[in-house]
């Protein structure tokens, strides 16, 4: 018998197809929402990929940073000019470029081997901020630099740069005690000359009336306080220098970005480096990458460039000579300290002031000339410090007996001191470290914007950089991704069940700063 026929009475059996369908619908109901939670997931991942794929974007961006400025400078910057003037247009579209080919893994050779499971297409990308080098007065300029340092400077060597940091407000009060004196003394004198005149013609009439030499019987002994008179009239740069050849090289400042109006970018920089260490380590990275005086270094359009740092003047010269004028101060202060403290010294000025002025019988003119003599006596060991320093010897901060150098008999003949130069003054500090506490005494804020005028006019050097501005160098910038992320799985049910889709679309933003 048909295995059909067995039980049924030699019937046909017909198998029905009610189960079938049954299955058939529910397995459409199973794989929609197997297919629906796969495309969730696969949706999720897809953001994170966006987003991975914005950072990389904008990372790729900010790789093609300008190699020369960090070569030289330590600096890292992205240039944004595109031909001579800024163009965020141009990094945008490059930005677009580099998000394009990482969410389209089918370009290329392996397109038919490819796979892309996200299957995301950006359809708007831009730059939404920057922030540029010349930003907040050069903050950003100042933050790499800080950060440089710190990554690169010995613990021994920050101690001595606080330790010079630390003594710049009392090197500023003896500056002031200094000039207050001198004007005190200059004042006290003008107050006796007429009395002095008075007493002179006195004598001179007493003088004629006995016959005798009226210049030996009104001044029996030299009196330096006029050669030191003649010296303060002459230019300080002249005396210190010497025979020495000062650089004619110039540059002209309304053009330097210090002096400009600059471009201001849209985002902020963040100040994680501030305070005194800070400060400190931005000008010790100042006084080592760019030369002065004593380095003997050529720059682009300057040469003594730290002290352009410090004085902000149009040329090498004058430069130097507010340089000097500065360090003669700082010596006249240090030096005027010692000397009204020094006992040995008070007692030298005191009985030449008598030689000068005892004979007169003006006591307050010959307690004036002894302090006016004690000022001189300052002034011309001062000069023989800055001497010493541009000729590259040491000059110490705190002297004493065995570093004072000019006597005071030889205060007259002081021109002829300063022809040794640095001859032998090999202990104290060098005028590399001088400089370094005239910039602990400066702004800040100067010393930034003037270094960029530096950088910027270095830079102009390189072949292919004619044009280089430091207000298109952008040190950090943010950026937003929209995408398109089209369905993969939810296709079969969709299809099966006639319903409609569309794709999914979120926004992806990424920032990056040096």
């Amino acid at each position: 018998m048909d295995q059909r026929d067995r039980g049924t009475g030699g019937r046909a059996c017909v198998w029905k197809g009610s189960i079938t369908i049954f299955l058939s619908l529910a397995c459409i109901l199973f794989l929609s929402l197997i297919c629906a939670v796969t495309e969730s997931a696969r949706v999720q991942g897809a953001k994170t990929q966006s987003a991975n794929i914005t950072g990389m974007g904008t990372f790729s961006l900010m790789s093609e940073f300008e190699v020369g400025l960090l070569e030289k400078y330590e600096i890292f910057s992205l240039d944004g000019a595109s031909q001579g003037s800024f163009q965020i247009q141009t990094l945008n579209e490059r930005f677009e470029e580099f998000v394009s080919l990482n969410t389209s893994p089918k370009t290329g050779l392996l397109k038919s081997l490819a796979f892309d499971p996200w299957n995301l297409a950006a359809e708007t990308c831009e730059i939404t901020g920057y922030a540029l080098l010349t930003d907040d007065k050069g903050e950003a300029f100042y933050q790499q630099a800080v950060s440089y340092m710190k990554a690169n400077i010995g613990v021994i060597a920050l101690e001595e740069l606080l330790e010079l940091a630390n003594g710049t407000e009392e090197i500023e009060k003896k500056q002031e005690e200094y000039e207050a004196s001198q004007d005190d003394s200059d004042g006290q004198l003008s107050e006796l000359e007429d009395e002095k005149q008075e007493k002179l013609d006195v004598l001179e009439s007493e003088a004629q009336d006995s016959g005798e030499d009226t210049a030996v019987s009104t001044q029996t002994v030299g009196n330096p306080l006029t050669e030191i008179a003649k010296l303060r009239k002459k230019s300080t740069l002249e005396i210190v220098t010497w025979d020495k050849t000062i650089s004619a090289k110039s540059v002209t400042l309304k053009s330097q970005p210090s002096k400009s109006s600059l471009r201001k970018g849209s985002l902020s920089i963040e100040e994680e480096h501030s305070g005194l260490v800070s400060n400190v380590l931005f000008r010790e990275y100042l006084a080592r990458y760019f030369p002065n005086y004593e380095s003997g270094e050529s720059g682009a359009a300057l040469d003594y460039q730290l002290e352009y740092i410090l004085g902000g003047r149009a040329t090498d010269e004058n430069n130097l000579k507010y340089v000097v004028n500065r360090l003669l101060l700082i010596r006249e202060g240090m030096n005027y300290a010692y000397s009204v403290g020094n006992n040995a010294m008070n007692t030298q000025a005191g009985a030449l002031a008598v030689s000068l002025t005892g004979f007169l019988g003006i006591p307050a003119l010959t307690a004036a000339t002894k302090h006016a003599l004690l000022l001189a006596w300052s002034y011309g060991e001062s000069l023989v410090d800055v001497r010493i320093l541009l000729d590259g010897g040491k000059v110490p901060l705190l002297k004493d007996e065995s570093t004072w150098s000019l006597t005071l008999e030889n205060l007259g003949r002081v021109t002829e001191v300063l022809q040794s130069g640095a001859e032998g003054k090999e202990e104290g500090l060098s005028y590399l470290d001088y400089l370094r506490i005239l910039l602990n005494m400066g702004t800040l804020s100067d010393q930034k914007m003037r270094a960029l005028d530096l950088i910027q006019t270095q830079m102009r050097q390189e072949e292919g950089m004619s044009s280089f501005q430091v207000q298109n160098c952008i040190v950090a910038v943010a950026t937003r991704v929209t995408y398109r992320c089209g369905q993969v799985f939810w296709g079969l049910p969709q299809t099966v069940m006639g319903i409609a889709g569309s794709s999914a679309t979120f926004t992806q933003t990424a920032s990056m700063a040096y």
